[in-house]
């Protein structure tokens, strides 16, 4: 039964993200980024790995051209023609522009992704390096718990997207097939006379989950990377509250293979805390690199996301007869839930990282080092030194990842609300 299993599982494997059929015990990083590396090359959108020279290459490229032309330039194209023929009415410019923006931003920070591939490539080499290896049984528990909620993040958001986009995709059945999911023009035809309409339409209800997918992709990916530190930076306060125990455990685990049996449990304590700091400087490198990969795209997204809400606002006042058009409101509502949730969950995982990273001082605190002899209680006030500036991420070095800018963003986009529609009146 078991190897029937197996089988069936290995048939299945190639068709599904990384970690759907595989254990979670076996840790692996991929398990945090699988979602949105299974996502990205579903739509051509991850690195190549196959020679430039070889015909597989160049077929990959025509895919990936095909769909950044299906689901970008060509939607792009008819949101702009479309906000140009129609500049009287604040109400359509709010609503196309909005959508446009918010579609726009998501193959910018894709074109970041791809300009930044030597960085992310050594950031995802890095995830393997030794100090992030779990040792004790107790750090296993602790990356698994950290992998679902990467995991649990991923899934949840990419399903709302595509969940919000369904009703737009169901809002011109309500509308008497007079409108499209996405307003659109084209110089030289009109897409809302047959059978053009049919073509427009069903070419929307393609391109629009696909461009919620990969904008839940490229939002996630960046806490989920933060994520893997968060769970690093657990391990660490772990281990710093009980850097004595676990040296005795390494202690008696090389005693038993009759390995350094001349060092005392004093010398394995050293041996544990200065394991603690090469960890903690690794989390320290590890941060900045997320940050040097992932900064410009995300203050993009925080710069544009405040527009974006302001013109959401806009579009929903400008509904006229709103108990005549439910889907239409419906859909706006939607779409500013998955806005607010989109930034929130960027501005959470920064949050999370300078708490956790904040409390590694107490945790250093909280072991047994005043019962040590002066050496190890040196290596904790070094420690304790070192954990004074928290670890955090900044957005084009203006932004810093936080709760605090997720406030500032939303007061900012109710100003920005009131100041249009004041000039709407």
């Amino acid at each position: 039964m078991n190897v029937q299993k197996e089988k069936l599982k290995s048939k299945f494997r190639p068709y599904l993200p990384y970690g759907v059929l595989e254990p979670y015990d076996s840790l692996s990083p991929q398990m945090y980024y699988g979602i949105q590396m299974y996502w990205l090359k579903f739509f051509g959108l991850w690195y190549y790995d196959v020679n430039p020279k070889s015909l597989l290459f160049w077929l990959q490229l025509l895919y990936t051209l095909l769909v950044l032309w299906l689901v970008c330039f060509l939607p792009g194209l008819g949101e702009v023609f479309y906000l140009l023929k129609r500049q009287e009415s604040i109400g359509n410019i709010a609503e196309g522009l909005y959508l446009f923006l918010s579609e726009m931003y998501t193959y910018f920070k894709v074109a970041v992704f791809w300009l930044n591939k030597k960085k992310i490539l050594n950031l995802l080499k890095f995830l393997y390096c030794d100090e992030f290896r779990p040792e004790e049984k107790e750090h296993t528990e602790i990356l698994k718990k950290s992998i679902k909620l990467a995991r649990f993040i991923t899934t949840y958001y990419i399903t709302i997207c595509v969940c919000a986009v369904s009703v737009a995709i169901i809002l011109p059945i309500t509308e008497d097939f007079e409108i499209l999911p996405t307003n659109v023009e084209y110089p030289y035809f009109d897409v809302y006379k047959p059978p053009l309409y049919v073509i427009a339409y069903v070419h929307h209800i393609y391109y629009k989950p696909a461009t919620c997918i990969i904008d839940g992709a490229m939002d996630t990916i960046c806490a989920v990377f933060i994520t893997f530190a968060i769970g690093q930076i657990d391990i660490l306060a772990y281990n710093l509250r009980n850097f004595d125990v676990l040296a005795f455990k390494k202690w008696q685990r090389d005693l038993k293979h009759h390995k350094n049996t001349s060092y005392d449990c004093k010398h394995y304590v050293n041996y544990i805390l200065k394991k603690c700091i090469v960890h903690y400087n690794a989390i320290i490198r590890y941060v900045s690199m997320i940050e040097d990969a992932f900064s410009l795209a995300s203050a993009l997204q925080l710069m544009l996301s405040v527009m974006v809400l302001c013109l959401v606002g806009i579009q929903i006042l400008s509904i006229e007869n709103p108990r005549e058009h439910p889907m239409q409101m419906a859909w706006t509502a939607v779409y500013l839930s998955c806005m607010l949730q989109e930034v929130f969950i960027l501005c959470w995982f920064g949050n999370e990282l300078i708490l956790k990273s904040t409390e590694l001082r107490q945790a250093a605190f909280d072991g047994p080092w005043l019962k040590m002899d002066y050496r190890t209680m040196m290596l904790i006030v070094i420690f304790l030194e070192r954990c004074q500036r928290p670890l955090q991420v900044s957005a084009g070095k203006i932004f810093i990842l936080s709760l605090n800018t997720y406030t500032y963003l939303i007061n900012w986009s109710y100003k920005a609300f009131a100041l249009m529609t004041n000039m709407k009146k």
